[in-house]
């Protein structure tokens, strides 16, 4: 027996000293970047976080593909913002076997813009091209608050010994949330003008509102701009002075560098945050990254103090 022993010994101890196996972590899936980063934020090391898209692509125009429906297959939690910011998204989730995925669209029950009050250049009657509400809502700090606790409460309701940590995680985020929001309150409460002329995507009402701007619809890089649309914005910069152009970086820049001609001024770009490119992926760039860039080009833009 003693002999025996020295040979047992090890063993057991390599048996009682083993770690148990890890939990399997929820897989997420989300639409943006936002969602992206406020997703992986809050699950921490108890999930693994991915944007359904890849860089680069449209989320208003994405189409995907048989492989998508697979990838969703393995899927926990898709994470969507809704109010029609992702056209493609029920004939996705309605290939996927029933039971199989749950989903988050974070957007309803929230204070939507209506697209109809935007102050555009569109012609009477032209639709939106969202639909009815505007979708861009984390452009809202304070709406970003709310989708915390919502991507929270959805992981909790998945992983239900994780809940604690990921109201722990949603704290954190949110008060990192409120750092942001309260650097773009100082930021832009002193600035010689207080309207984004945006030639290209409308994207930025809820930042507008949150801040007390107005953001004028310019002219759609979807289609030729009327030549009384041109006419218009143009009286209305050397009305009030513009001599700034913002554009959304997702569409070409060349009817802003138009306009921008036109009231001798210039072209500042702005990121909505929908998806990043190849080398901002490369680079690690986040959400967070585009706002503090946001809030730098909207502070330079509109002479802010």
């Amino acid at each position: 027996m003693r002999k025996v022993l020295p040979l047992i010994l090890p063993a057991l101890l390599f048996w009682v000293a083993k770690p148990a196996p890890a939990a399997p972590k929820v897989r997420i899936e989300t639409t943006v970047i936002p969602l992206r980063d406020f997703a992986a934020a809050i699950a921490g090391d108890r999930g693994e976080v991915t944007e359904f898209l890849p860089p680069g692509a449209g989320v208003h125009t994405w189409q995907p593909r048989p492989g998508d429906i697979v990838r969703l297959g393995s899927t926990d939690l898709l994470i969507a913002v809704g109010a029609g910011l992702e056209p493609w998204l029920p004939n996705l989730v309605g290939a996927v076997p029933k039971g199989r995925l749950r989903i988050l669209e974070v957007s309803p029950g929230l204070p939507l813009l209506k697209a109809e009050d935007e102050d555009s250049g569109q012609e009477a009657g032209e639709a939106h091209a969202h639909g009815p509400f505007d979708p861009h809502i984390w452009l809202d700090f304070g709406i970003d608050l709310l989708i915390a606790d919502r991507i929270a409460d959805a992981l909790a309701a998945l992983d239900p010994g994780g809940a604690a940590a990921y109201r722990d995680n949603a704290a954190a985020l949110k008060e990192r949330l409120r750092g942001l929001d309260a650097r773009f309150a100082a930021g832009l409460k002193e600035c010689a003008g207080r309207r984004l002329v945006v030639a290209g995507h409308a994207a930025f009402g809820y930042l507008a509102r949150r801040y007390g701007l107005v953001q004028t619809y310019g002219l759609s890089p979807d289609a030729q701009p009327r030549p009384r649309q041109m006419i218009q914005v143009i009286e209305l910069c050397r009305k009030s002075g513009i001599r700034t152009v913002f554009f959304e970086n997702s569409v070409p820049p060349e009817l802003a560098r138009t306009l921008a001609a036109e009231i001798s001024g210039r072209v500042v770009v702005l990121y909505a945050g929908h998806n990043l490119t190849r080398d901002q992926v490369a680079r690690g760039v986040g959400f967070f990254d585009l706002m503090e860039e946001d809030l730098k080009s909207l502070r330079e833009g509109l002479g802010c103090r």
